[in-house]
This record gives structure tokens, sequence and C-alpha cells, in this order.
């Protein structure tokens, strides 16, 4: 399977709307997608309103004093905190029954300590809306010090972007269970490449001119 891993919609800071995403995730081939707005399961609920031949995982893309972190697999968040515990949300997520990836790491190594300490499940090494592929080797070099298995995602925030990174899974069948298992087991593998050029420069600034909004403490 061929699943875009990190999507964002109009349901937190993304331009796309769900019908937009999934509908260009199927044009490009691809066989699932997770939709990972920030602190919101609103896009992936309005999901599952409609019929969609491909697999659409519940997700969501949470700040933490460590770095940004994606959720997979869970329909609800955690109990709000005034502060996102790196450590406390991978052991919640896991003793919830979901999947933790470390999300484009190669912006932010200053926190290489605790990860080692407490391992995310996989580590996003490509991520589309990277400014360099300078920061997909540093990512590569980050999962090879975690011994993590890797994955790439889109990080979509233009529906013309998402695909443009996904992650290869070799899994048995086509259900959450399923790609949780490959994935666990390091039947995964990233592929794609970044967005072009100007969709990256948009979306420098959209985080720029929102980051004081999803980077405050859920």
């Amino acid at each position: 399977m061929k699943i875009d891993l990190h999507v964002h919609t109009v349901h937190s800071d993304g331009s796309g709307t769900v019908r937009e995403v999934i509908e260009t995730a199927r044009a490009k081939g691809l066989d699932g997608l997770a939709i990972t707005d920030h602190a919101t399961l609103k896009g992936y609920f309005e999901a599952k309103q409609y019929f969609w031949k491909m697999l659409v995982l519940p997700g969501f893309e949470l700040s933490t004093d460590a770095g940004h972190v994606l959720v997979i697999g869970l329909e609800h968040l955690p109990p709000r905190n005034n502060l996102v515990n790196y450590e406390w949300l991978v052991e919640w997520a896991r003793g919830e029954g979901g999947l933790t990836i470390l999300a484009h790491p190669g912006l932010n190594t200053g926190k290489l300590g605790r990860w080692t300490n407490c391992k995310t499940d996989a580590v996003e090494v490509l991520n589309a809306s990277y400014p360099l592929t300078f920061f997909v080797n540093r990512g590569v070099k980050i999962a090879r010090q975690l011994g993590a298995p890797t994955v790439g995602g889109s990080d979509a925030h233009f529906p013309g972007s998402v695909g443009d990174a996904y992650t290869v899974v070799e899994a048995d069948g086509w259900g959450f269970e399923d790609f949780s298992r490959a994935l666990r087991n390091g039947r995964v593998a990233f592929n794609g490449r970044l967005s072009p050029l100007s969709s990256r420069v948009r979306i420098g600034f959209r985080y720029l001119a929102l980051r004081t909004v999803f980077q405050k403490p859920f």
C-alpha cells in the first residue's frame, strides 16, 4: 500500500476540504491517507460520512515540549493538559492502542536525547514540505540513531501537495491493524519527493503566520 501519513485540511491550517484531499490522493494512486489536523479529528469524522474506496486513517498532530508528534489510529484526543509532555503523549497513545510518529524531526534536533529515551513507533524522514533535502538526510540520521522505522508524508496544507511524499507499507490486509502490525515490524519505507518550491515557500509563510495559533499548548 501507498499511504500519505501527514495531511491537513480546512479543519486546521490546511486550505483543502476533506473531499479535495481524498480526491487528490486517489488521483495520485494512493491506497490511503491519514488526516492529521492539529489537535482535532473533525476532518477524519467528516471523511467517515462518505464512502471511499481507500483507507482513511484517523490521526492528529500535537505540539509537545519536544517537537511535533503525529498520533495515528485513535478516534479520540488525549485529555486536555496545560502542557503536552512528549513522553506522556507517547506512552498515552501506546496505552490507547495508537501509533506515534515523530513529525519533521529534521527541523528540531535539539531533543534527540529525549527521543532516544522515549521512542515513537516511527520517524517521518521524508516530509514533502521540508525547505531543502538537507533536512531529509538529517531525518535519516535521526531514524538510524533511534533504530526506528522510517516513513514519509506530504504534510500537505494545499490539496495539490497530497501524495508528494508517502509511505510504502507491506501489509497483509487493508485495515488499521494490518497497517499497525506492518509498521511495528518495520515493513515500511518512505518514498516520493519534496513538493514544488512554490508550494514549500507558501507553506513556510503560512506556518510563520499561524504558528502562534497551532504552537499553543494543547
